[in-house]
């Protein structure tokens, strides 16, 4: 018996017969399906090392014989790393001057504090400093900790500013 999970995806169900009667376990099933997709990515990404490996001494090769060019193998493996994000994303919206203000304030009240903060308390500081309100106290600190990696959430709506890395 066969079972179609996704248009291209055909999962074959196991069928045992117990007491003279065909069970079929589609937990097995799937899971022998979960093995044969894990030794496709192996194979697959093994196939794809080799291919890089291949250009690289390819292009080590050419470095070689083109001495002389600025540009050398190490430049190019560097900006081909593997599994690394890309440094600047993209932002999406439009950045506002009050939220700059506001952000300067809460890195600036948090390098103050020596101690952990509460949100609700650095929102208290931010809004009475400044006269603008946040509309959600939570977003505006991942926002602020993306931007600024020296601010970090210590849970439950502790924030701390970390001097040393």
């Amino acid at each position: 018996m066969t079972v179609q999970l996704f248009p291209y995806i055909n999962i074959r169900l196991f069928v045992s017969i117990i007491g003279g009667v065909q069970v079929f376990d589609e937990r097995i099933a799937l899971k022998v399906r979960l093995e044969q997709l894990a030794n496709s990515e192996f194979r697959i990404i093994q196939e794809f090392q080799k291919e890089r490996e291949a250009i690289f001494r390819r292009l080590k090769e050419l470095d070689a014989i083109d001495a002389g060019k600025a540009e050398s193998s190490k430049e190019i493996v560097s900006m081909t790393k593997i599994g690394g994000l890309p440094q600047e994303r993209k932002r999406r919206g439009r950045r506002s001057e009050n939220l700059e203000e506001l952000r300067k304030m809460a890195v600036s009240i948090l390098k103050v504090q020596n101690t952990p903060i509460r949100g609700v308390e650095l929102q208290r500081q931010i809004e009475g400093e400044t006269g603008k309100k946040i509309a959600n106290m939570t977003t505006f600190m991942v926002g602020l900790e993306r931007e600024n990696h020296r601010v970090r959430k210590l849970g439950r709506g502790l924030y701390i500013y970390e001097y040393e890395d």
